[in-house]
């Protein structure tokens, strides 16, 4: 069976869509009026009450149906030639589709599924870059155990404004803002404990910074006021299905994309898998996407392994994040993360064969052991891998 979730609404045709898959069932639901909040990675859905999302709203419909899916078709307008954020949250909701407990599969490790491999396409309105959108659905289908149905676009693409790169900023640095995109409040935020790795490496070399939180819509107004107030802005947030946090993008797609003075946008991504491979399509956006708000791109600062720091011991959480501190001296030399060191920081782009097995059967062991013993603490009753909504 093949769910469509159609985030646009009546300005895309059923007949249009079941012209594009023909002669086979479909289900279309339009979720453009539907109450629908962004994933804010509280982790419940995987750690507390398994494969049941915290968030109360229309979007558990969605879930009952995903389950008897073979494929899920989205409908999304684009924007910096990527989903629009209403497109990208109907993604990171799909999260109790999978499990907490990590693994090898197709010689990358991802997270285990919890029913069965789902594959991914999308049609889409706008200026959205065809070799992107492609590579998005083959990465969000390979981590739910599928493949890539395609990316078709709905109309002639408008031709893409081309946005030339500005150099990068030469003045000192001297102050930072950071802006945490996690849609996780910043109390049980692994970002928010990176940030603040990361921030003593900028006061050891006299940089002063604020700090502004989008999982708090209060601080938004405040957010955007700094970053066009100040010269360099810094943005750090985790890994969401294969790109930026919705969250993130809907923030993203109220600044102005033009600047009464020079700017500069860095970012600092991380995720829970090791591998760098891991973060080459959001890498991409992330690079094209500074000149498109009128800015210089002062690079990425790229580093996997972070889901731990949520479920791991204070000592252990210390050590995962004393590396940071040493980024933050270098960005306060230099001003960007266009450095060797920072290249290298990512780590490797794919574990080797024989070291997979290693970490397989010694460190996931370990971690996946962690997880459970986590969830037991917050309360869980039912195994990780439950499938809550199979039974009914």
């Amino acid at each position: 069976m093949n769910l469509i979730l159609n985030t646009i609404g009546a300005s895309v045709d059923n007949d249009m869509i079941r012209a594009l898959i023909p002669n086979q069932e479909v289900e279309i639901i339009d979720t453009s009026d539907m109450k629908i909040a962004h994933c804010m990675g509280c982790n419940q859905c995987w750690l507390k009450t398994p494969g049941i999302c915290a968030i109360k709203d229309d979007y558990e419909c969605i879930l009952k149906k995903l389950v008897q899916a073979d494929n899920l078709w989205l409908v999304s307008d684009t924007h910096f030639g990527f989903l629009d954020y209403k497109g990208k949250r109907m993604m990171d909701r799909i999260m109790p589709m999978l499990n907490m407990t990590i693994g090898f599969r197709d010689g990358w490790m991802r997270h285990e599924l919890r029913y069965h491999a789902l594959n991914i396409g999308l049609l889409y309105k706008g200026d959205a870059e065809q070799s992107m959108m492609e590579d998005w659905c083959k990465r969000t289908a390979a981590n739910i155990g599928g493949h890539s149905l395609g990316a078709i676009a709905l109309e002639k693409n408008p031709e893409r404004i081309q946005h030339p790169q500005l150099s990068t900023l030469n003045s000192q640095l001297s102050h930072l803002v950071i802006i945490n995109g996690s849609p996780r409040v910043a109390k049980f935020s692994n970002t928010d404990k990176i940030i603040h790795s990361f921030a003593k490496g900028l006061e050891e070399a006299g940089i002063t910074w604020e700090l502004h939180n989008l999982s708090n819509r209060k601080e938004w107004n405040a957010a955007r006021e700094a970053y066009l107030s100040h010269e360099r802005t810094l943005i750090a947030f985790p890994l969401y299905v294969e790109c930026v946090p919705s969250l993130m993008l809907e923030f993203l797609e109220t600044l102005p994309t033009a600047r009464k003075q020079p700017g500069e946008l860095s970012f600092l991504l991380h995720g829970g898998m090791d591998e760098g491979n891991e973060f080459r399509l959001c890498e991409r956006f992330l690079k094209g996407l500074p000149a498109q708000l009128g800015c210089s791109y002062g690079g990425t600062l790229i580093h996997g392994g972070s889901f731990r720091i949520r479920t791991a011991k204070a000592d252990v959480v210390a050590k995962m994040v004393a590396p940071y501190v040493e980024m933050g001296r270098l960005f306060a030399q230099k001003g960007n993360f266009h450095t060797p060191e920072a290249t290298k920081f990512t780590g490797p782009e794919q574990y080797p064969w024989l070291l997979r097995k290693m970490v397989s059967l010694l460190f996931l062991k370990k971690v996946n052991g962690e997880f459970e013993y986590f969830a037991k603490d917050w309360g869980c009753t039912r195994p990780l891998d439950d499938k809550p909504y199979r039974l009914q």
